[in-house]
Formats: C-alpha cells, sequence, structure tokens
C-alpha cells in the first residue's frame, strides 16, 4: 500500500510539472472582422476599428481573439483617413475568407462587412496598424483575406515595432496582388514576449482615383503561444519541488523498513 501510494504521489508531481509547459497549441490573441458595427449600405463609410475578442466579460463572439485592441488606419500621405477614402462592403467572397473557427458573427446572423479602401493612387504607402501586448506570447503569426481589384493597392509590406511603434522592421511582403487571396507570415521570434509591439501594413503599388471596389481587407488575424505568467510557473515548480521532497523522505522511510 505504502509503494502504491508512493509511485501515485510521484505521477502528481510528474503531471502537475507537464501541465507547467507551455503547450504548441496556437491561440487567436487579437481578432478583427468588421462586424460589430452594421453598414447601411454599401459605401456606407462606418469604419469600426474595434477588435472582436471573446473576454473580457462582455465579449459577444466565441470566435473572437483574448485581447483588446484597436486599428490605426492612416491613409496618407495626407495624413488619417477621411469618409471619403474608405467604407464597408458586404462582399461576402471576402468576408468568408480566413474567418476564425466558431466565429459567430457570420450572415446573416449579422450584416457582414470588411474594410474597403479606395483611391489608392493618393494613398500609396498608407498604413493599417494595432498594438498588441505580447509579454505572454510567443510563436505568432499573423494573416488577413485580401481582395484586390482593378488598380488597387498591389504591394503590402508588414512591418513589426517593439518600441510601441518607434521603429519598425519589415518580416513579410507581398506582390502582385490581384483577386481574392489569404495573406499569412510568422511574425519573428525578437516579437516574442514584447509588452511593445506593434504590427503595421504598409500599402503601396495603388493607381486608382476612384471610389469602386479596389482594396477589400477582413478578419485579420493574430495567432500564438500563450506563455504561462512567471508567478504562476514558479508557484507550480515550487509545489512540485515540495512535493517531490515530501515523497523522498517517504521513500527513504520504506527503504529503511525494507532492510529492517
Amino acid at each position: 500500500m505504502k509503494l502504491r501510494s508512493l509511485f501515485g504521489g510521484i505521477a502528481g508531481a510528474l503531471l502537475l510539472t507537464a501541465a507547467l509547459i507551455p503547450r504548441a497549441n496556437a491561440t487567436l490573441l487579437i481578432y478583427f472582422n468588421f462586424e460589430d458595427v452594421a453598414p447601411n449600405a454599401v459605401g456606407s463609410k462606418i469604419f469600426d476599428p474595434q477588435s472582436d475578442e471573446t473576454v473580457p466579460a462582455g465579449g459577444d463572439n466565441p470566435g473572437g481573439g483574448i485581447q483588446h485592441s484597436t486599428l490605426a488606419l492612416n491613409y496618407g500621405p495626407g495624413g488619417p483617413a477621411t469618409q471619403a477614402d474608405f467604407s464597408t462592403t458586404s462582399d461576402a467572397s471576402i468576408m468568408g475568407a480566413n474567418r476564425s473557427a466558431g466565429d459567430v458573427d457570420v450572415p446573416p446572423a449579422t450584416p457582414g462587412s470588411a474594410l474597403l479602401l479606395t483611391t489608392s493612387k493618393n494613398h500609396n504607402n498608407s498604413t493599417l496598424q494595432f498594438a498588441v501586448n505580447a509579454t505572454f506570447f510567443a510563436n505568432m503569426s499573423f494573416s488577413y483575406a485580401v481582395n484586390t481589384n482593378g488598380n488597387g493597392f498591389t504591394t503590402q509590406t508588414w512591418r513589426y515595432s517593439i518600441d510601441a511603434g518607434a521603429t519598425f522592421t519589415q518580416f513579410a511582403q507581398f506582390t502582385g496582388l490581384t483577386g481574392l487571396e489569404t495573406l499569412s507570415s510568422n511574425v519573428p521570434t525578437a516579437a516574442n514576449g514584447q509588452p511593445g509591439l506593434v504590427i503595421q501594413i504598409v500599402f503601396s503599388g495603388g493607381q486608382s482615383n476612384g471610389q469602386d471596389q479596389q482594396t477589400i481587407i477582413d478578419n485579420i488575424q493574430l495567432n500564438g503561444t500563450v506563455i504561462p505568467e512567471p508567478a504562476t510557473v514558479a508557484g507550480g515548480l515550487l509545489g512540485v519541488l515540495g512535493l517531490c521532497w515530501h515523497q523522498r523522505r517517504r521513500l527513504i522511510g520504506f527503504v529503511r523498513l525494507r532492510r529492517g
């Protein structure tokens, strides 16, 4: 009975240790699907910059991310975007691409929408970015769906900053964009664990002065591995060490009894 109890204690310690090891399963960290504000019609000029998260309490989309963030659209070189430069669209093809698993904001349950960028010729080198507190995030990947039509932005460059946007480093570039595509790339490991992380998209290659549907973006996702907080890991390891020490004393006593 003592031997069985001893083995049970050791097995419990091993299971507790395994529970503290970060898993490689990807978690949806931040998600933008542009459907929290319903468009009145195509070209309604409504831009919803808020992420669609499951938490904190009050999050309305089980398929959303775990952290809140806000998109900043700088539709340059003339400065921040005006309502004449962007709008929402109800393009079903783009809304269905790169959608997160479990996303409940699916038409007709909600009036779907996506971000539509127009007059691209006047707004090359515009940026779309959002901040991330990646203190406990690692192994991140970035993706979204894009539909490029006519003379929209044919090149999109991805950059990241670890100093809250003071300086940026390029980590991916997509050229010759045309039609419906899903763009995806891993974020460099230098971004792991960075509280001042910013992800930025730079648009270029636009040649249109019109207001037609040129560049449409939807379902922006940042995925990654969640790293346990140091206090949680330390507390768990102390518990494991204490349990192992306790079982060590029992093992010594058991061996002495056997020898006797």
